[in-house]
């Protein structure tokens, strides 16, 4: 029987009380909620006990005592508290806490994991099961996971392996900039306690086989033979996309072999999902189906479909076991044998009640996946599926169906098709605010790529790749010619992606929309679903459709049509990036920041975010001060993805790799370069005036240098200016480069905002620098790691000595300087820290707000107000 929209429809339609006929759906709503309020407010100890456990325990009673509705809304408050009580388990206490947090150096011992990733072929990382803390007298037993990167001499570990090294333990750390990602809360969703890093490999002491949970130890005896056999038998790429594929290992993904499934908005086919076990279960179903119809007796007594159902479930579980049952490998097989068990109870219609069914059993055993990017976009996807898919299938079939009578073969494979293409587009839709917020981009072709890519995977690669593996223990020619058949389809797969990708149009970058933007575009789906149902529908229409053009106009405006200068510092590490947005919405980057000899895009990953989020799209000028990686790194993506019409630089040349992608990049783009003697004199943008200050127009480049020293002494120097207000940004200039820059501007350094040379080291900022200088307000763009002394002591003792205040970007995060006319306002990402952490009295408040007034007024209060949240602090920054 062919089900129509109505079986699949979204579960708040028709009837009054059709949500209460599906208590699963509400049930599930309201556990989720109180996960996300447990997350929000972590209790602990007698707390957690007397906040949670009794109120549960009493309404538990309640619940015995209370008949009719009143009964139903007792039983939801109870899944609200559960949840609540259970993701409490996510902060646990951890043995290595305070070590990592003061970056200790300590002796570890533990169980690998899972199998080495090698990034940019010389660092090792690997999930270690720590087991022992190694003291001088005693070894400290410890139960948790910990991420290990070991940066020389890499061993050749397997999963089981148990060792013993030193190495130096570190929190995880975020860039806090505003849209950036949360790296912090990541791990520890995934359950990881802390970092360690070993310098050397070498000193690596293994210590036998062993020590693997017991279930782990069970995956790992089936995945270790069916891993060495790929590695042996396929060429580095297919190796690694069969790992991927078959075993859920996606260790040997590179950047540049993920690239092409980005593009394409295929990257969900990387990971073992829904889709994936999906596929196993259609198939294997279906051929259990046709099997049992074959014979006669076995379709009159049995219910065939139960009976295949039922077989199924055995296949499912035994692909989520090869496939290293991950999280997310479990909530997709919990998932489909929800959907399988729905067969079996002839409750298939009630796909809702099975979709709540799902999410509740994985919540309960897993409450932290409600925060995971995977969990997220598996029941979005599933939702928008079920939800949009339906209706548009009706007015598909209608027409098709003449076609079926006369010819049922093609119209069997025309529906087939139409039928992917509209739940692909249907997932994708569904999901795009989502996708964006996550991704920031759009694949234009997911659509045909998912079309051209699925039958594919589902018909040819997985079958072939699990009749690979389960043949192995059999016979490895077996084996063998399976997983060369594999191959041959996994080279057609890679070359119908990457058509796809290659294509100029295949996906555009997008800005990233915020939480009160995303429930405005479901608010538009849900009241446009109902429109000619419901009246409110209609007003609630009315309503979305007027909140999305104001926010379209207020950011329009925001963006372009800005009467301020902005600078924001981001906080990249120790680098620099300053985001100069001018009146009227011209937009400069100085630098990128960069790590020298890392495959971490410091423009993709942390600048880009910045701009997505606050909406911008096209960044119009990029500045190098000079091209060493921290600096020059990141502005490769920046020019690549935000369209600059201009390119600073000073002309000088290095060897290295980062700094011909850039200068290859410039030229694609035909990017128009800009040396100091192009730039001599002033420029104006929109009243700002820009001056470069150094090197001198009239230097003569003699070729390439990779005397860091020099390159330094050789930066680019910018002043800008508005109204009364000067920001200097001085790139890494030394001591030697800041006497030619005396001599040569003298007064023109006067700045009331200083970027500290350097990122504040000691061969920088000289007291007659500073002195000509003399700034109210110096900003150090540095990692937090101290041991370099980034800021250096003395570099802040000067700064304090002439009454200059100090925000860094390691303790506040992004600080953002919005100059207009009459006065100053400064804005920090994060809020206090430590005070002991902070070099001068205000260094990391959350919001600092200075305010020209006349010039009898102080040059700067010496003292804040302590205050919680905002800081208002009355001043003058005198004019240049």
């Amino acid at each position: 029987m062919k089900r129509s929209s109505e079986d699949w429809g979204p579960p708040y339609g028709g009837k009054a009380n059709r949500l209460f006929n599906r208590p699963l759906i509400p049930m599930a709503v309201w556990f989720a909620a109180g996960i996300l309020a447990g997350h929000e407010i972590p209790l602990h100890g007698p707390f957690l006990i007397a906040a949670l456990f009794f109120p549960i325990a009493a309404l538990l009673i309640a619940l015995l005592l209370f008949p009719g509705l009143r009964r139903g809304y007792i039983l939801l408050s109870i899944f609200f508290l559960a949840g609540a009580f259970l993701i409490q388990g996510n902060f646990s206490p951890s043995g290595l806490a305070l070590l990592a947090s003061q970056e200790k150096k300590a002796v570890i011992e533990g169980t690998v994991l899972d199998p080495i990733k090698l990034i940019d072929n010389r660092i090792a990382r690997f999930t270690l099961y720590a087991q022992g803390l190694c003291l001088p007298a005693k070894t400290m037993p410890l139960n948790e996971t910990i991420a290990v990167s070991v940066y020389r001499h890499s061993p050749q570990l397997r999963p089981g392996d148990r060792i013993r090294f030193p190495a130096r333990l570190r929190p995880f750390r975020n860039f806090n900039n505003p849209g950036s990602y949360d790296y912090k809360r990541a791990m520890q969703v995934k359950g990881l306690s802390c970092a360690a890093g070993v310098s050397d490999g070498a000193r690596m002491q293994r210590l036998g086989t062993g020590g693997l949970p017991f279930f782990r130890g069970l995956v790992e005896s089936i995945q270790g033979p069916i891993r060495e056999f790929f590695h042996n038998r396929l060429r580095p790429r297919n190796d690694a996309l069969f790992r991927a594929l078959i075993l859920g290992e996606r260790q040997g993904i590179t950047p540049d072999l993920r690239d092409p499934f980005n593009r394409t908005g295929l990257g969900h086919l990387l990971a073992v999902s829904g889709l994936h076990i999906g596929l196993v279960a259609g198939v294997v179903f279906f051929l259990f189906k046709w099997i049992l119809l074959r014979s006669y007796n076995v379709a009159l007594r049995m219910d065939v479909r139960k009976l295949a159902a039922l077989l199924t479930c055995l296949p499912v579980a035994g692909y989520a076991l090869i496939a290293g049952f991950h999280i997310s490998t479990q909530r997709a097989m919990i998932m489909v044998l929800a959907f399988l068990a729905s067969l079996m109870t002839e409750r298939e219609r009630d796909v809702w009640s099975t979709l709540s069914l799902a999410g509740l059993v994985i919540l309960i055993f897993d409450p932290g996946a409600l925060f995971t990017i995977s969990f997220q976009l598996s029941f979005m996807a599933v939702i928008g599926i079920l939800w949009l898919a339906p209706p548009i299938m009706d007015r598909i079939r209608r027409p098709m169906d003449p076609l079926a009578e006369e010819r049922p073969g093609r119209s069997k494979l025309l529906e087939y098709f139409a039928g992917l293409a509209v739940v692909s587009a249907a997932a994708a839709f569904f999901l795009l605010p989502v996708t964006c917020y996550y991704f920031h981009r759009i694949p234009l072709v997911c659509i045909l790529a998912n079309m051209t890519t699925v039958p594919i995977l589902g018909l040819w690669l997985i079958p072939m790749g699990l009749l690979s593996a389960a043949a192995l223990p059999f016979s490895t020619g077996a084996a063998g010619f399976f997983l060369q058949i594999a191959a041959w389809g996994l080279d057609i797969w890679m070359a119908v992606i990457r058509f796809w990708a290659d294509l100029p149009w295949s996906s555009i970058w997008m800005v990233t929309p915020n939480v009160f933007e995303i429930i405005l575009f479901y608010l538009l789906i849900i009241t446009a679903f109902f429109f000619k149902r419901s009246r409110w529908a209609k007003m609630g229409l009315v309503l979305a459709v007027v909140l999305s053009l104001t926010d379209v106009t207020y950011w329009v405006c925001k963006v372009r049509f800005n009467r301020d200068l902005q600078v924001t510092f981001l906080d990249v590490g120790k680098g620099n990036a300053a985001l100069v947005s001018f009146p009227g919405g011209r937009k400069m980057l100085i630098d990128g920041g960069g790590f020298a000899g890392s495959s971490f895009d410091v423009g993709q990953m942390v600048v880009a975010p910045y701009l997505w989020h606050s909406k911008i799209l096209r960044v119009h000028c990029l500045v190098l001060s000079h091209p060493q990686a921290d600096h020059m790194n990141g502005l490769r993506f920046i020019a690549k993805a935000f369209h600059p019409d201009e390119f600073w630089h000073n002309g000088d040349l290095v060897a290295t790799r980062a700094y011909q992608e850039l200068m290859e990049i410039v030229a694609d783009q035909r990017i128009r370069q800009m040396l100091p003697h192009d730039l001599k004199g002033n420029r104006f943008i929109n009243g700002v005036r820009v001056c470069v200050l150094h090197p001198d127009p009239e230097r003569v480049v003699s070729g390439i240098t990779d005397d860091g020293k020099q390159l330094n002494n050789n930066s680019l120097v910018l002043k800008i200016t508005y109204g009364h207000t000067s920001f200097l940004f001085p790139g890494d200039i030394e001591k030697e480069g800041e006497k030619t820059l005396l001599n040569h501007a003298g007064q023109m350094l006067r700045s009331e905002i200083l970027l500290a040379p350097h990122h504040g080291s000691k061969t920088s900022s000289s007291t007659e620098f500073l002195e000509m200088v003399k700034p109210q307000l110096c900003i150090v763009s540095s990692g937090e790691r101290t041991a370099r002394h980034f800021p250096h002591p003395i570099v802040l003792k000067r700064l304090s000595e002439i009454g200059c205040r100090v925000l860094r970007t390691a303790l506040s995060g992004t600080v953002t300087v919005t100059v207009n006319r009459d006065r100053v306002r400064v804005t920090t990402f994060l809020e206090g820290k430590d005070p002991s952490k902070n070099p001068l009295p205000y260094s990391g408040r959350s919001c600092d707000t200075y305010v020209r007034l006349s010039q009898s007024e102080s040059r700067w209060p010496a003292a804040f107000p302590n205050y919680p949240e905002t800081v208002t602090v009355h001043g003058v920054l005198r004019s240049p």
